[in-house]
């Protein structure tokens, strides 16, 4: 009776361990860098603006995004190199296809496109949300916010 005590407790402990270490490599398959975020598929352009009210989202009053642009891709590959192509809808009529430069940096925080540094405050399947800071011409801190989607 003893022996099959232990033996169901050992059994036990080692189904245990098994589980729990299948359950973490499963949890981390799913979690994704910010790298494979950003190269997963083509973002489109959303919402731009001056966030007035600095309450962390561009709210429709303060949308300046020009209905030429919401249709315009960003594609990001993984060699640092992207690809920016107009929609349907140009803002200019030599409006193309450009080839752009890109880097994530300062623990994939900040995001570097066109030479531009900003800040990334979301990053995840399916939203893409960038800031910078500048000032008005009153001196005062003011924070520009973009948004793409998929």
């Amino acid at each position: 009776m003893k022996k099959t005590t232990i033996a169901l407790f050992v059994f036990g402990t080692f189904s245990l361990l098994i589980m729990l270490s299948c359950k973490k490599s499963s949890v981390s398959a799913l979690t994704k860098s910010r790298t494979e975020l950003l190269t997963q598929q083509a973002w489109k352009a959303g919402l731009h603006g001056l966030d007035a009210n600095n309450n962390g989202i561009i709210d429709p009053s303060e949308n300046d995004m020009p209905a030429c642009q919401t249709d315009d891709k960003y594609s990001f590959y993984s060699n640092g190199t992207g690809l920016y192509s107009s929609g349907d809808l140009q803002c200019a009529p030599d409006d193309s296809t450009t080839v752009f430069t890109w880097a994530l940096s300062n623990n994939d925080s900040q995001l570097t496109i066109f030479n531009f540094t900003q800040t990334v405050s979301k990053l995840d399947d399916n939203t893409l949300e960038v800031y910078y800071e500048d000032q008005n011409s009153s001196g005062q801190a003011v924070k520009y916010i973009t948004t793409y989607q998929h």
